[in-house]
């Protein structure tokens, strides 16, 4: 673990993590308190001043480095190097020490075991406690009436669970990175879908009022034409347009493919280009047949503004357990043609919306000239055993 990625206690209703760094201050400080009564000890056995005072401050020292050896863990603010470098007094007093004092000051081994816990990187952890208990068996062994065999097992064990103790701040830690990272994806993900669904929806309804507002152009310089009624079309396509926006605001992303067809009609009518459809969506899931229509909606808007065709065929089947739409013009083709909105982002977000539902989307030239798109939508089983959906749902030209 990074010693920079301990996260810190959020506020209230928030997502916890390391304890606080006061928390971490206090608690270390509260559990070297019982260390200091090693000194009135010292001071009964008739020991001079001198080595009373010695003791004392070293016994501040030792509990001084614990202390900010464990602030700086909690707080994540000081690095590994800056840890190991207090952990070397704090070795050097737990051995000196009880060399020095005898067997009441052993104990320091227990301390220096949990320390090495969280002073060292998690890789060294189990080496650095067993070069603590390696120090405690050499300090039993050459302290007068220490118990060699009480003292490694204790160091032992407190070095354990302290060290369980850090790995389960580390995996807590690590949730919480996870949970966080988990929600910007999330964030992030809306705000694709909503560029999206903005890409989509009103470079299709804007299409429409452009080329409806050319063609009342284009009549009215003629003459001889009602104009009013025009514009009142026009206002109709402008308030379409403004429901479309407050849907997707709104996450209201459901269409349907006969609607969208049918939507499309007059402004492919205005383009000059004659729609032949033979599909129905009687029989597919919701989400499929959301994905689908928003393929064929950004389909027949570039064949309107990039194809310069005069026909077009929209087939909507089932193969395999998949739902097969493929849509066809016979225009210029696929050579150098733009796709919808700045940057080409239409064929973009239609592949990342089949995708999500594990389809396939394909573009390439159509036999005999022209564009096709071939997009596929895996169905259920259920769906699939009902039987085909490939009767025509409308079939003609405009």
């Amino acid at each position: 673990m990074s010693q920079r990625s301990g996260a810190r206690t959020e506020g209230a209703g928030g997502l916890t993590g390391l304890p606080s760094t006061r928390g971490a201050a206090v608690g270390a400080t509260a559990a070297v308190i019982p260390l200091f009564g090693l000194v009135p000890s010292l001071s009964a056995s008739d020991s001079p001043l001198v080595t009373v005072l010695v003791a004392a401050f070293a016994l501040a020292l030792f509990a001084a480095s614990q202390v900010t050896i464990s602030w700086s863990y909690h707080s994540a603010r000081l690095d590994d190097r800056f840890r190991l470098a207090l952990l070397v007094p704090l070795a050097a007093l737990s051995v000196a020490l009880p060399l020095w004092l005898g067997k009441d000051w052993t104990i320091l081994l227990t301390y220096l075991a949990a320390t090495c816990a969280v002073a060292v990187p998690p890789k060294l952890t189990l080496p650095a406690l067993a070069t603590s208990v390696s120090l405690a068996a050499f300090v039993a062994e050459h302290v007068d009436g220490a118990d060699t065999t009480s003292l490694v097992v204790m160091t032992a064990a407190v070095g354990l669970s302290m060290t369980t103790y850090r790995r389960i701040l580390d995996l807590n830690a690590e949730l919480l990175r996870t949970r966080r990272e988990l929600a910007r994806a999330a964030v992030t993900e809306e705000r694709l879908r909503f560029a999206r669904d903005m890409h989509d929806t009103l470079g299709h309804d804007l299409l429409q009022l452009t080329l409806r507002t050319e063609v009342t152009r284009r009549l009215h310089r003629a003459g001889g034409m009602d104009v009013e009624a025009e514009l009142q079309q026009i206002e109709g396509m402008g308030r379409q347009c403004l429901d479309r926006v407050r849907e997707a605001v709104t996450g209201y992303r459901r269409l349907s493919l006969p609607a969208v067809i049918e939507e499309a009609r007059p402004t492919l009518d205005d383009a000059g280009v004659a729609l032949t459809v033979d599909a129905a969506t009687d029989q597919l899931p919701q989400e499929a047949e959301t994905a689908l229509s928003w393929v064929v909606r950004e389909a027949l808007t570039n064949v309107v503004r990039h194809a310069q065709a005069t026909h077009c065929r929209v087939t909507l089947s089932t193969e395999g357990g998949r739902a097969v739409l493929e849509v066809l013009d016979d225009g210029k083709g696929p050579v150098r043609r733009p796709l919808s909105g700045p940057g080409g982002n239409g064929l973009t977000g239609l592949t990342e919306r089949v995708t999500a539902l594990g389809g396939s989307l394909r573009t390439s030239a159509a036999p005999g000239g022209g564009f096709r798109l071939l997009a596929a939508v895996p169905l259920t089983d259920s769906v699939v055993s009902r039987g085909s959906v490939t009767h025509s749902l409308t079939e003609g030209t405009t």
